[in-house]
């Protein structure tokens, strides 16, 4: 008998719900699915379930936090974790709190073996609490550093996992999407945008960014607060953008978009040089801090080689293709060299074989002149008429030959 007849799915994906779906054929579950937002979290207040499954799409830490809220509402009912992230340090960032992780893909078996290894729950037993001698000053602060060596440990574990999914792009502008959409998540903003330095143009420019059309946008080196950092090479927190004197106003009276503040960093390689910069926009919950500046430094070390890396991949890319584009002028010069050297050469031997053909004056005159000695002999005119007759559609071929070669050689 299936134990978890309840079950409450937080999908991130459409396509695995059909996968939810046969499991609970299968196990004659009732399935509920929500989205990850508070109205949710409000409902499991208001009704128990069995079994809560968690889908993570994105390596940040709102992801962590949000299990964390279903714990802290559900205990001590089993929570299964589905992701293709967090696998290696899942106790570090989950510990107790989740009864299985299934690593991503998945099918229904897997989900129907994982929910089985969970162990029952306990007869809840009501225990006295014991007598705890410490000093009541001290427990506080040994849970607060404790809370901040896990908090900082679930950082640690989302900048490598943003490290190990960055690295396995290969395309230029899916890895510039997947940067600023995880930095927006990761600090919980409402836009961001990675500009990259063109260092011969002296530019910053961008393809894309979270609340922008997808465009390849260019502005000065040493324009803006982006321009500034890269100069720089130091981060910039801003509170009061409409009051700095590099804050560029017309793009949010143009958009209809009101920047409250700013998150501005450089992105550098390992010998220091600013490759691009970090531009976030409204953090959703306050202020941006000195903990999310450290993160996205952090953060933009990591992506820095992936970045380098995907420039170098791009410039042999648009290399390759100029040395294709220039073996395909050389192949199409080549070709017409070859067409105009096989027609001058051509055209002076059909002109030469017909000039030969066509000055006749060597074989009619001799025929003229049997013609008037032989005047009245029928037989030597019918022969000498054979002949003209033959000479004629000799040439008749040979120029028909000729012309047949022509538009064979230059079609």
């Amino acid at each position: 008998m299936n134990p978890m007849k309840s079950v409450v799915v937080f999908p991130e994906n459409r396509d695995t719900k059909s996968i939810y779906q046969s499991y609970a054929n299968m196990t004659d579950s009732v399935l509920y699915f929500k989205d990850k937002n508070k109205s949710s979290l409000a409902s499991l207040m208001e009704q128990d379930f069995d079994l809560y499954i968690m889908e993570i799409m994105q390596p940040v830490m709102s992801e962590i936090e949000f299990v964390d809220q279903v714990y802290s509402l559900v205990k001590p009912r089993p929570i299964i974790v589905i992701s293709s992230y967090f696998y290696d340090t899942r106790d570090i960032v989950f510990g107790d709190k989740i009864q299985g992780f299934i690593l991503k893909p998945f099918e229904h078996e897997k989900l129907a073996e994982a929910v089985a290894a969970i162990a029952p729950l306990p007869v809840e037993e009501v225990v006295a609490p014991k007598a705890v001698e410490v000093q009541e000053a001290v427990v506080p602060e040994i849970t607060a550093k404790v809370d901040q060596v896990v908090q900082e440990s679930k950082k640690l574990s989302v900048l490598l996992e943003i490290s190990r999914s960055l690295n396995s792009i290969t395309d230029f502008d899916e890895l510039l999407h997947r940067i600023i959409v995880l930095s927006a998540d990761t600090l919980n903003a409402e836009r961001a945008t990675l500009f990259i330095v063109d260092k011969k143009k002296k530019q910053l420019w961008s393809r894309t960014g979270i609340g922008l059309e997808k465009q390849e946008i260019r502005i000065p080196i040493d324009s803006g607060i982006a321009g500034e950092v890269a100069l720089q090479g130091e981060a910039q927190i801003i509170d009061d953008p409409y009051h700095h004197p590099k804050f560029n106003k017309d793009v949010d009276i143009k958009t209809g978009f009101t920047t409250r503040n700013i998150l501005c960093m450089p992105m550098k390689n390992i010998n220091g040089e600013v490759l691009g910069v970090f531009q976030i926009l409204n953090k959703k919950d306050g202020q941006f801090t000195k903990a999310d500046q450290v993160f996205l430094n952090a953060m933009a070390a990591s992506t820095g080689i992936a970045i380098e890396n995907a420039l170098l991949r791009d410039q042999m890319k648009q290399q390759l293709k100029e040395i294709k584009e220039s073996y395909d002028d050389l192949y199409i010069a080549q070709n017409q060299i070859l067409k105009e050297s096989r027609f001058s050469i051509f055209s002076e031997m059909s002109a030469y074989v017909r000039s030969v053909l066509q000055d006749n004056s060597q074989m009619t005159d001799p025929m003229k002149e049997l013609k008037r000695l032989y005047a009245f002999d029928v037989q030597i005119k019918q022969s000498v008429g054979k002949i003209q007759d033959a000479y004629d559609t000799l040439l008749q071929r040979v120029n028909l030959y000729m012309d047949a070669k022509k538009e064979e050689l230059f079609k």
